[in-house]
């Protein structure tokens, strides 16, 4: 119990302490894959140099952010591929019931996604 409030405690401090990088255009993808998550929560890793300076290095993992996940995204879905996402969409639905479970994540960089199926972003 104790474990859990204490994650409970360092999300609300991630989503106090979030960064508003602007990326270039509004709706520019960026190239990630999944590392873990879970309950609408999720490490992802960028896959294009470009974008770096969104991610940081936290633990063993490099170009990496906290992301939370649009309602009714399939986090099964997203495993072990490399996928698009939109980096806080002006329009993030933020209206789902979700888990209280948290992600361990020691980093501070933190956006709201979604997932695109409609993206031209190259990856090198």
């Amino acid at each position: 119990m104790k474990r859990l409030t204490l994650g409970v405690l360092m999300l609300a401090g991630l989503l106090a302490a979030c960064d508003k990088t602007k990326l270039k255009e509004p709706h520019e993808c960026v190239p990630v894959t999944y590392q873990y998550g879970i309950c609408g929560k999720a490490v992802l890793k960028i896959e294009n140099s470009v974008y770096y300076d969104l991610g940081e290095n936290v633990g063993e993992h490099e170009n990496v952010f906290l992301a939370t996940l649009e309602c009714f995204t399939d986090e099964n879905a997203l495993k072990n591929k490399l996928f698009f996402v939109q980096i806080n969409p002006s329009d993030f639905n933020l209206n789902c019931a979700v888990c209280e479970a948290a992600v361990v994540y020691d980093g501070s960089k933190h956006y709201n996604v979604r997932v695109s199926n409609n993206c031209t972003s190259g990856v090198e």
